[in-house]
C-alpha cells in the first residue's frame, strides 16, 4: 500500500503521459494478494481497490484509450484463518477467490477494463478440471474466477492471464537429476509441479488452443517467462520457467569452453510455431438479453415494457444508436393470428452510451390471438467496433387467457 495514495497518483499519471501513443495496457500490480507482492504487508484487497481506482482514474484522465487491467491475483489455494478481519487469509497469503470477491464487492469492477489473474497449470494438463485437483491448483482455475465475475455481473469484461506457465524439469538444462529436490526451499514449495521440457512445450501451446476454443472471455496470455534463465542460483524456479535456458547438458567444466549465453527450449520453439491470430484491442458489442418476450392475454390488452443492454465486451468506450426495423411482413404462428401483422416497438430512447439501456415497449392492443415479432437494430456510432450492429428481436404472444399461479410466500426475521 503506498504511503501516500496522492503521490502514488500523481507517479502513475507521469507514466501514462509518458506511454501515451506507445502504451497500450497497465496492469496495476502484480500478485496483492501474497504478502511478498503487497510491500510485506498482509494482503488487503480493501487497499488494493482503493490504489487500483486511484490508477485508474489518473490513467484514463491522460489517455482514455489506455487498458487498465488488475493485478493478476496468484493462485495461492484454500487457506485457512483470518487477518486483519479478512477471512481465507493467514497473513502470508490470501486465497485467490475470496480477495477477488472481496475486490468486487468493494467496487473494483468500475475501475478496470480487464481482470488478471496467473492461471499456472502446475503439475497438471490444462485440460485439468480445477475440482478434480488440491487447492483446484490447474490452469483451468481461471473458469471459477469467471464464475465469480460472472456473479457481481462482470462477466462482459476480459480476464488477461498475465502469467502462467509450467515449471520444466531443471535436469532438461544439465542439472543433475534431483539435484533440487535435496533442497527444501525448492522441494516444499515447486518440486512437485516439475515436468519434462517436451510436456511443458506441448501444455502451454495445448493451453491456448484450450482458451481460444472454449473462453471467448480470455483476452491477452503471456507466458511466464521469457529469459529469467540466469537469475538466482542454480535451482531457481524461475530460471525453469524461462522459455531459454542455459544448457549444461554434458558440460564439463574443466574440459568443454563455456556454454552459449543462452539457447531456446522446445517449449520457446513450439510457441513461436504455434498458429497465431491478431488480437483486438477495441470495443465489442454485446446485447444482454439477446432478446425479449411478451406475454398478453387477448382480452386484456396493455402496454408490456421491458429492456436491453448494450455491453462493451472488449475495450474502450463506444456509444451506440437503436433503430425500430421496418418492412419486416411477420405471419402470426399461433391460433387465428392475423396474418401479415408486424408488432412495433418503441423505444424510449435511440442513442446512449456503453451500458445505458434500451427501454423497449409494445402495446398488445388490437392484437389476435397469434404470435408476433418485431425486429430492432442496435449499432456502435464508429466502426472500430466488433460485433456490430446486432438485431434483437422482441415478440409478442396473446393468448386466449393467462393463467396466473400464485405461490405461499413465507417471511423470516433474521435473528
Amino acid at each position: 500500500m503506498p504511503a501516500s495514495l496522492e503521490q502514488w497518483g500523481d507517479h502513475v499519471e507521469e507514466i501514462a503521459r509518458a506511454g501515451r501513443g506507445f502504451v497500450e495496457a497497465y496492469e496495476i500490480g502484480n500478485e496483492p494478494n501474497v504478502e511478498h507482492f503487497w510491500g510485506g504487508t498482509p494482503p488487503d484487497p480493501a487497499q488494493y481497490v482503493q490504489v487500483l481506482e486511484i490508477a485508474h482514474q489518473r490513467i484514463k484522465a491522460v489517455d482514455p484509450s489506455a487498458i487498465v487491467v488488475s493485478a493478476g491475483l496468484a493462485p495461492v489455494g484454500r487457506i485457512e484463518g483470518n487477518c486483519n478481519g479478512w477471512s481465507g487469509n493467514d497473513c502470508g497469503a490470501m486465497d485467490e477467490r475470496e480477495y477477488a470477491r472481496h475486490m468486487f464487492l468493494l467496487g473494483a469492477g468500475d475501475h478496470f477494463d480487464a481482470f488478471g489473474y496467473h492461471p499456472y497449470g502446475f503439475a497438471y494438463p490444462p485440460d485439468t478440471d480445477p475440482a478434480l485437483v488440491s487447492n483446484g491448483f490447474a490452469f483451468r482455475g481461471a473458469e471459477v474466477m469467471h464464475d465469480l465475475m460472472k456473479q457481481f455481473g462482470l462477466d462482459h469484461k476480459p480476464m488477461w492471464a498475465t502469467e502462467f506457465s509450467w515449471l520444466r524439469d531443471p535436469s532438461a538444462d544439465g542439472a543433475l537429476p534431483g539435484r533440487c529436490h535435496r533442497y527444501s526451499i525448492y522441494e516444499d514449495n515447486f518440486g512437485w509441479m516439475e515436468v519434462p521440457e517436451l510436456r511443458q512445450a506441448a501444455y502451454l501451446t495445448r493451453a491456448f488452443q484450450y482458451a481460444d476454443e472454449n473462453w471467448p472471455w480470455m483476452g491477452a496470455m503471456f507466458v511466464w517467462n521469457l529469459d529469467w534463465y540466469d537469475y538466482g542460483w542454480l535451482c531457481e524456479p524461475a530460471r525453469y520457467f524461462s522459455v531459454l535456458k542455459i544448457d549444461y547438458t554434458d558440460y564439463d567444466p574443466y574440459r568443454d569452453p563455456p556454454p552459449a549465453p543462452y539457447t531456446t527450449t522446445l517449449a520457446y520453439e513450439a510457441l513461436a510455431a504455434m498458429e497465431k491470430r491478431p488480437g483486438h484491442f477495441g470495443p465489442r458489442l454485446a446485447i444482454k438479453p439477446s432478446a425479449l418476450s411478451f406475454l398478453a392475454d387477448v382480452d386484456e390488452p396493455r402496454a408490456y415494457s421491458d429492456a436491453v443492454v448494450p455491453l462493451n465486451t472488449g475495450y474502450g468506450v463506444f456509444t451506440w444508436t437503436a433503430t425500430v426495423m421496418t418492412g419486416m411482413r411477420i405471419t402470426g404462428t399461433m391460433g387465428t393470428g392475423t396474418l401479415g401483422v408486424q408488432i412495433t416497438p418503441t423505444l424510449a430512447m435511440t442513442t446512449g452510451l456503453q451500458g445505458m439501456p434500451i427501454s423497449v415497449t409494445v402495446d398488445s392492443t388490437g392484437y389476435s390471438v397469434g404470435t408476433f415479432i418485431g425486429l430492432s437494430s442496435v449499432t456502435a456510432t464508429t466502426t472500430d467496433v466488433l460485433d456490430a450492429p446486432q438485431v434483437v428481436s422482441v415478440m409478442l404472444r396473446v393468448v386466449p387467457q393467462v393463467h396466473r399461479v400464485y405461490l405461499p410466500l413465507t417471511l423470516r426475521l433474521a435473528p
